[in-house]
């Protein structure tokens, strides 16, 4: 939404951009070689996260950010080449046999917290090939990569409406006590697409 509003409090987002700009989020999902998102938006939306709306020739690689294995067996999300990228496995190892049934393959990647690597998943979608990642995650997967210095860029479609500052918002991000914390950007693009505006920024140099 206009006010930086991605859902409601009860996370119903269906559907606060136009057909257009949907259509346009499927033609940036066929040019990236995989999809990102985190277990949050796979509970709350259950999405595909394949492009349908335009012609591809293959589809991206399907991640998903799931420290405890909690993506269920029948989510849409899974299927063959979908990667689990997990915290732990051996305390889920019966939720991995079953996922794994199901095609996806899991990686084991914990940090200091408990939580995914995400630096180190990184790192190991560079080394199977993934020279572009789109990520279309919530507020707190969001957050944790730009806090992590891991997104270069921000591709935005503000709808004209309002939610009000009860719903999601695009990022979690540690409050400021002064503007100079602030993250800058440069905008690269911005065009109407449909009743939809469509923002391209990458982050500034630090």
């Amino acid at each position: 939404s206009l006010d930086g509003r991605t859902a409601l409090a009860n996370g119903q987002s269906r559907w606060i951009t136009g057909e257009e700009a949907r259509r346009d989020g499927h033609a940036w999902r066929a040019q990236a070689c995989a999809i990102l998102t985190g277990i949050g938006t796979v509970k709350d939306d259950n999405p595909q996260l394949t492009v349908r709306a335009v012609e591809t020739t293959r589809q991206p690689v399907r991640v998903v950010v799931d420290s405890r294995l909690e993506t269920p067996t029948d989510a849409n999300v899974i299927g063959s080449g979908t990667l689990l990228a997990a915290a732990n496995h051996a305390d889920y190892a019966r939720r991995a046999q079953a996922l794994q049934a199901r095609g996806a393959e899991i990686i084991v990647l914990p940090n200091a917290a408990g939580k995914v690597a995400l630096p180190d998943l990184m790192l190991e979608l560079g080394r199977r090939g993934v020279n572009e990642l789109h990520v279309e995650a919530g507020y707190k997967l969001n957050g944790s990569l730009l806090n992590e210095g891991l997104v270069d860029e921000l591709l935005i479609y503000l709808a004209p409406s309002l939610l009000g500052d009860a719903a999601h918002g695009m990022f979690h991000l540690p409050a400021l006590k002064a503007l100079s914390g602030r993250r800058t950007l440069n905008f690269v693009d911005v065009r109407q697409v449909g009743p939809d505006i469509r923002i391209l920024a990458r982050m500034a140099p630090v």
